[in-house]
């Protein structure tokens, strides 16, 4: 099945749904409405908790969609009929229809794109993960569930939202924005300072503990993702909200964030210093001109470099004249040594020959060897040794060196 056929399959029924509950939680009195709201949030929960993200989704996007209605309905309905259920439901049950929805988002998009296409549609997954990496379900809460007032949203489905963008955003920017308009437009009046005479009433305490906890994400998570480390600390002494053992315990955890950051930033930069060490061919090298530096010794012991030498030697003239009153009285004898002269030679080559052949096959085991370890640690040394293998390889299949070494090899 293609991809534009599972969206449409999965897209088909959650349209049906979402209309027929739409309509009928529209056309239900607030009294019973809540109740309805109550109802559909636990349908969902339990699908949610099922991990049947599906279903989850077109259940609670009941509450999220506002009912479909004809031009009759448009005169006669009053403007609350017109808003989605969640406008016009009660606090907790804004705050828990919102956190799920949220939270289901985000198991969503952790799905990656091969289990979302099959649990919710390639298309609508892809969706979801744009509306949270881009900002915009921030703004689809404000506008559905606080009729686009950024103040009016409650502290708890901030944080939600803040955590969201902190997970699934790359950048923190939009997330940073979001949360300095809330805390700047928001209703402080409730609000009271820890230090402060606390009142009786719960919700404020729980207001208080909200706000605190948004703080927090906003100081040591949100701002330091955006490098905003000095900004944080003067936010800390500004805060009207925390008082002196919340603001010192935020600086302590400031400092330590920061400590722990310049310590990564360090240990990664040694990493990368030693990698690039390690990627050095130049270990190759040294391992091979020993081994030149042994044949030669080899050489030596065998008489070439006594055959190579002579050249150099009649350069003398008085070595010059006795060699060639030496060769005047040995023509008569040229015949009777003419066959010692060319077969002699030829053993100590051959021997040689094998001789060289075998110090470069034990050196070249040796470096294999001893390279063995570097090569595990490096990878990218490991690759270049492999590439020149296979070139090696590819040289010694062309015919013109083939030939090469066996006019090479017979001349010796």
């Amino acid at each position: 099945m293609s991809v534009t056929s599972i969206d449409t399959v999965i897209a088909a029924p959650l349209s049906r749904s979402i209309q027929s509950l739409g309509s009928s939680l529209g056309s239900l009195p607030l009294r019973h409405k809540s109740s309805r709201i109550r109802e559909v949030y636990k349908q969902a929960s339990t699908y949610f908790l099922q991990r049947d993200f599906a279903d989850a989704y077109a259940t609670i996007a009941t509450l999220l969609t506002a009912p479909e209605q004809s031009e009759d309905d448009i005169v006669t309905q009053d403007e609350t009929e017109k808003l989605a259920p969640i406008a016009t439901a009660s606090r907790s049950s804004r705050i828990k229809v919102w956190s799920l929805y949220v939270t289901l988002l985000n198991a969503i998009i952790d799905l990656g794109p091969e289990e979302g296409k099959t649990a919710v549609g390639i298309k609508q997954w892809r969706e979801i993960a744009a509306k949270a990496r881009d900002g915009s379900i921030w703004d689809e809460v404000v506008q559905i569930g606080y009729g686009g007032i950024e103040g009016n949203v409650d502290a708890d489905v901030v944080f939600n939202l803040a955590n969201l963008l902190l997970s699934q955003s790359a950048s923190q920017t939009t997330n940073q924005q979001h949360l300095e308009t809330y805390l700047a437009t928001s209703d402080l009046s409730r609000t009271p300072r820890p230090d402060q005479h606390r009142p009786s009433d719960t919700s404020d305490l729980r207001d208080l503990a909200s706000r605190i906890k948004l703080l927090e994400l906003y100081i040591l998570h949100v701002l330091p993702a955006n490098e905003e480390w000095d900004y944080a600390k003067d936010f800390i002494q500004m805060s009207d909200i925390l008082d002196d053992d919340h603001k010192e315990a935020f600086h302590q955890a400031l400092d330590g964030l920061a400590a722990a950051r310049t310590q990564i930033h360090q240990q990664h930069e040694e990493d990368i210093t030693n990698d690039l060490q390690t990627a050095e061919p130049k270990p190759v090298d040294n391992h091979v001109q020993p081994s030149m530096h042994r044949r030669t010794n080899s050489e030596h012991d065998y008489g070439i470099e006594d055959v190579k030498e002579l050249p150099a030697k009649a350069k003398d003239p008085d070595d010059v004249r006795s060699t060639s009153r030496a060769n005047a009285k040995t023509k008569p004898q040229r015949n009777v040594k003419h066959t010692p002269s060319k077969v002699s030679p030829r053993k100590p080559v051959n021997d040689g020959i094998i001789r060289r052949s075998m110090a470069f096959f034990v050196a070249f085991q040796n470096l294999v060897s001893n390279m063995t370890q570097s090569l595990s640690k490096n990878p990218l040394a490991m690759l270049r040794f492999v590439l020149f293998l296979a070139a090696l390889l590819v040289a010694l299949s062309r015919r013109d060196v083939k030939e090469r070494i066996e006019r090479i090899t017979r001349g010796g």
